[in-house]
Formats: C-alpha cells, sequence, structure tokens
C-alpha cells in the first residue's frame, strides 16, 4: 500500500493528547486524539479506509481491525489517531501555529484531522492505522475550570493566601 493521505470532516476531540504526549503506556509518548461526529459526515473517510484495507489486504479485509469504532449510545463513528510525532497545528483559517503559541486542545474542541494512513500485519494482526500530521482547530472548549464552574462564598471558612512569598501562612491560610 502506498502512503495514502487522509482528511477528516470537522468533528469533536475527544481525550486529546496534541499539547504533551501520553506517556500511560508508552514511555516514549504517544500524540493522539479521537474525533466523533456523524456517520454520515464520515461515510467518505470510511469508505476510503475499506478501500484500503481490500487493496492491501484482499480477501482477509473484512477481519482487518479499523481505525474507527461506533458510539452505541449515540450511533456516531470515532475515529482513533495517534503518532509519535507532534502534530502540526493550524487555525481556523489554515494558518500554521508555531508550537510556543499552540494553543491547549481540550476535549469538545471542533477539529479537523490530517495524516497518512498505514497498513499493518503485525503478530497475526492485520489493519489500517490514522497517523496523525495536523490538526485544524475550528473552534476550542475551555477546560472544566473555564466551564462556568463557580461556588460560593463561605462565610469563616479557609482563606489562602496568595503572595507567592516563601515563609510560614498565617493562621487558617496557606501560602502557595
Amino acid at each position: 500500500m502506498s502512503k495514502l493521505m487522509f482528511k477528516t470532516p470537522r468533528g469533536i476531540a475527544m481525550y486529546p493528547y496534541l499539547n504533551r504526549p501520553d506517556t500511560q503506556f508508552d514511555t516514549n509518548g504517544k500524540y493522539k486524539v479521537n474525533l466523533r461526529m456523524k456517520k454520515e459526515d464520515a461515510k467518505p473517510l470510511v469508505d476510503a479506509v475499506k478501500k484500503a484495507a481490500e487493496e492491501e489486504f484482499g480477501a482477509k479485509a473484512k477481519s482487518a481491525k479499523l481505525p474507527f469504532k461506533t458510539d452505541e449510545d449515540t450511533g456516531d463513528l470515532i475515529v482513533v489517531t495517534g503518532s509519535k510525532f507532534v502534530p502540526k497545528m493550524l487555525d481556523s483559517q489554515g494558518t500554521t501555529i508555531p508550537p510556543h503559541n499552540a494553543p491547549e486542545i481540550f476535549g469538545g474542541s471542533e477539529l479537523i484531522l490530517g495524516g497518512n494512513m498505514y497498513a499493518y500485519n503485525a503478530g497475526g494482526s492485520i489493519g489500517i492505522s490514522m497517523q496523525l500530521g495536523g490538526v485544524q482547530i475550528i473552534s476550542l472548549a475551555d477546560s472544566i475550570n473555564g466551564q462556568g464552574l463557580t461556588f460560593d462564598k463561605v462565610e469563616d471558612g479557609f482563606v489562602a493566601s496568595n503572595d507567592d512569598q516563601p515563609g510560614e501562612a498565617a493562621e487558617g491560610s496557606y501560602n502557595f
């Protein structure tokens, strides 16, 4: 299989590790994101992946592991991508964002993903993987702290000292 490029339709980011790699199961780290979209929007992408599997594996393509799954609750398609390399980031206008200016991308952000599809045959397992090369940011979701999570004041409660000075904190407060 020659290297095939892919570009997803717009989707919603799930569990993104785009600003720093996920090192939980790989000490070298992996940049990754799952992208949720309506099945009908994803049909051209799904067809391209299935065609690549058929060309690579022939009759065995039906047993190939493909880089997407269906959300049983919503029926949406979830595309699974990843890479050991930092993905290129672009804004909604297609302008490259320098790595030092890249915004933090949280789940719920609207993205378009691009990269290369690769066939693999390892340990008796065959499939197609989607290697993430770039991320176009359509809109950013806020972190939980930016999603309107607020608390009311509590009288006679703990009050933190935010003076950033080393030393002993006042009684009943904590010096960060």
